[in-house]
């Protein structure tokens, strides 16, 4: 019994220790990513950040004006504002105790105001700051945290204000009527969602509004993983983005992003069956076209 006993208090101890790991963990990072207003006319935003990689665990030091900003983990993204004009920008692992970063700032530009700016970590110990297409950029931020562990202690860094919002009329797309359920591929889109779209890019020439700016947002369900759905909608984001540019409008002036599940309004009960019936509304694509 003495022996039980004993056993009994060591696994209560390692759980006590591993719970404890994990509330740390979870302590490190905040809201899943989201996409962002434009910045401020004003003001440079930049939006930092490391994907899920296999390169090691070690924290990436970012840098601002040879100052520190934060450490970015896997899977982590740090977003900030600065004044326009000429930073140094950096990111460094395993670079203690001399810390490059402050010591070298060997990568400057001159930051453009109402820009933002998307910006991968590099982990090859040469601080080069990776800058990336928006694009591009959004589909690897899918399923990273913000980083919230530490406190910036860059001067330079601002908070961030409010862009100007520009005006969009919005065009609503039912899900089911484009694809099959959880199904994203391009080549699996119905005739009748097909035609939907011709119809809708041929509307857009007739009001010579083509080569407005065209924001493509994927909505999905909450059936599911949360991850697996901020990816399920950003992949039908971009099939529906493929077509609008089959059916000629400029991949330049389309962008897609996916909000997943993080806009669903309903609380559907009952069976999966049930929940697929209820929740048809949530699952959408909405095209937003810039006026002009």
């Amino acid at each position: 019994m003495k022996n039980k006993s004993i056993l009994m208090l060591a696994a209560f101890a390692s759980l006590s220790v591993m719970t404890a790991f994990n509330a740390q963990a979870q302590n490190n990072f905040g809201q899943v990513w989201r996409s962002m207003p434009a910045a401020a006319n004003d003001q440079v935003r930049v939006v930092y950040y490391r994907p899920v990689d296999a390169a090691g665990n070690s924290p990436a030091h970012i840098y601002v004006d040879g100052e520190f900003q934060t450490a970015l983990l896997p899977g982590s993204y740090s977003a900030f504002c600065l004044n326009p004009g000429v930073h140094s920008l950096g990111s460094f692992t395993n670079d203690a105790p001399s810390y490059q970063g402050k010591q070298q700032q060997p990568w400057r530009d001159n930051l453009a105001a109402g820009k933002t700016y998307y910006i991968r970590a590099s982990l090859d110990g040469t601080g080069r700051p990776l800058v990336t297409s928006a694009s591009d950029a959004q589909q690897q931020l899918v399923g990273t945290r913000q980083q919230i562990h530490l406190l910036s202690r860059a001067s330079s860094v601002i908070a961030c204000q409010q862009g100007t919002m520009q005006s969009y009329d919005n065009y609503e797309f039912s899900s089911d009527l484009l694809f099959n359920f959880a199904s994203a591929n391009s080549d699996d889109i119905s005739a009748e969602g097909r035609d939907a779209i011709q119809q809708f890019t041929a509307m857009l020439k007739r009001q010579a509004n083509s080569q407005a700016r065209i924001v493509v947002t994927g909505f999905t369900d909450p059936i599911g993983d949360e991850n697996s759905n901020m990816q399920l909608g950003q992949r039908r984001s971009d099939a529906i983005k493929k077509l609008l540019v089959n059916n000629g409008l400029s991949s330049a002036n389309i962008s897609s992003q996916s909000m997943g599940e993080s806009q669903v309004s309903k609380q559907c009960q009952g069976t999966r069956k049930e929940q697929v019936a209820c929740y048809a509304s949530e699952r959408r694509v909405i095209i937003s076209v810039e006026n002009k």
